[in-house]
C-alpha cells in the first residue's frame, strides 16, 4: 500500500475511536472506559431499597407475619429467617418459635437484582403452629419434654449395615445383634430438640469411623475391622430434616457410624424407629442404620 494511502487511513480511524459512544458514567453497569461521548444508555441497575418490604402480624394469630414488597414491578423471592422460603410480592410465613429472625427479600428485573433483609421479632412460642408431622415425631411432637433423644438398636440385628451404592437395602452385610460391642457406637445419644432446631450428639469420648477415613482422626485405632476414634461431644448444633426426608446436621456434627458425610435420608420414622440410609465420602456404598428413642424397648423380628 502506498505511503499516501496510510497516511489519509490513519487520521480517518482515529477520528473514529476519538468519538466512540457509549456510557461514560463509571458508576453505572454498562460503564465502557474506551467510549469517549455519552449515548445516554448507562443503567445502574438495582439497590437495597429497590428490594425494601414492610410486614405486620396476622390479625388472627402474632406469630403469622404477612410481608409485603414495596415494588410490585418487581419478581420477589423470601427468605423467611425460620428455614422456609415463599415468593411474590406479597407472602406469609409461621413463627411457631420466639426468638429474632432474619428476613430477605431478594428482587429481580430486566437491570439486575438486588436484596434486603430485616430482622422480626417472635416474643412467645406457639406450637400449634408446627405441623411437619416428621418434625414431630423425631422430636417427640408438641406434647412431649420438646425433645427426643435417640440410639442405635444394638439389641436386635441389622442395627446397621451397608449396600451397593444404586441400591435400598443392606445386601453386603449387615450387624448381628450387639455386632459391634464397645466400638464407640452403642453408646452414643442423639438428641433432637424441636424448639430451635438444636441437636446434641453425646459420643462419651469417641465414635466408630469407616476404616477409609480414619487417617483424618488422629489417635484412632482399628476396632472390629474398622475405627475407634476420638471425637468430642457435639452439643448445642442444629439439625434440618426437609419435605424430601433428608436429615442433615451443621459443622461436623453427624449420627451413628461415620462415612464422611452428614446428610441422610429418612426411609423411616414414626414413634419407636428410625431407619437411615447414608452414602459414603466415596460414593461406593450405601449405609443403613436402625435408631430407637431412649426408653423404648425393642422386640426383634
Amino acid at each position: 500500500m502506498k505511503l499516501k494511502n496510510l497516511l489519509f487511513i490513519l487520521p480517518v480511524c482515529l477520528v473514529w475511536s476519538c468519538s466512540k459512544k457509549g456510557c461514560t458514567d463509571p458508576i453505572a453497569h454498562n460503564f465502557d472506559p474506551s467510549a469517549t461521548k455519552d449515548d445516554g444508555s448507562c443503567f445502574y441497575g438495582l439497590n437495597a431499597s429497590s428490594a425494601a418490604f414492610t410486614f405486620q402480624s396476622s390479625p388472627d394469630n402474632e406469630n403469622i407475619i404477612i410481608f409485603t414488597a414495596d415494588n410490585p414491578s418487581m419478581e420477589c423471592s423470601w427468605d423467611f429467617g425460620n428455614g422456609t422460603s415463599g415468593s411474590g410480592v406479597t407472602d406469609t410465613a409461621k413463627y411457631p418459635f420466639a426468638g429474632s429472625f432474619d428476613v430477605t427479600l431478594s428482587v429481580f428485573n430486566s437491570e439486575g437484582n438486588a436484596q434486603n433483609t430485616q430482622s422480626i421479632t417472635i416474643d412467645s412460642n406457639d406450637i400449634s403452629l408446627f405441623d411437619n408431622p416428621l418434625h414431630l415425631l423425631l422430636t417427640g411432637g408438641v406434647n412431649g419434654p420438646g425433645y427426643r433423644t435417640w440410639h442405635i438398636d444394638s439389641a436386635c440385628a441389622t442395627n446397621f449395615g451397608v449396600g451397593p451404592p444404586d441400591g435400598n437395602t443392606p445386601d453386603w452385610w449387615s450387624s448381628p445383634a450387639n455386632g459391634k460391642p464397645g466400638c464407640g457406637l452403642y453408646d452414643d445419644r442423639y438428641t433432637f430438640h424441636l424448639v430451635g432446631y438444636e441437636y446434641d450428639q453425646v459420643t462419651n469420648g469417641d465414635i466408630y469411623v469407616h476404616n477409609a477415613i480414619a487417617g483424618q482422626f488422629p489417635g484412632s485405632f482399628e476396632n472390629l475391622y474398622d475405627y475407634t476414634a476420638p471425637f468430642d461431644d457435639q452439643l448445642d448444633e442444629s439439625w434440618d430434616l426437609t419435605q424430601d426426608s433428608m436429615l442433615s446436621f451443621s459443622n461436623i456434627a453427624s449420627i451413628g457410624f461415620y462415612t464422611g458425610v452428614n446428610e441422610y435420608k429418612v426411609e423411616l420414622l414414626n414413634d419407636t424407629a428410625m431407619w437411615l440410609k447414608y452414602g459414603h465420602s466415596d460414593g461406593q456404598t450405601n449405609w443403613y442404620l436402625r435408631l430407637v428413642p431412649e426408653g423404648f424397648v425393642t422386640t426383634c423380628p
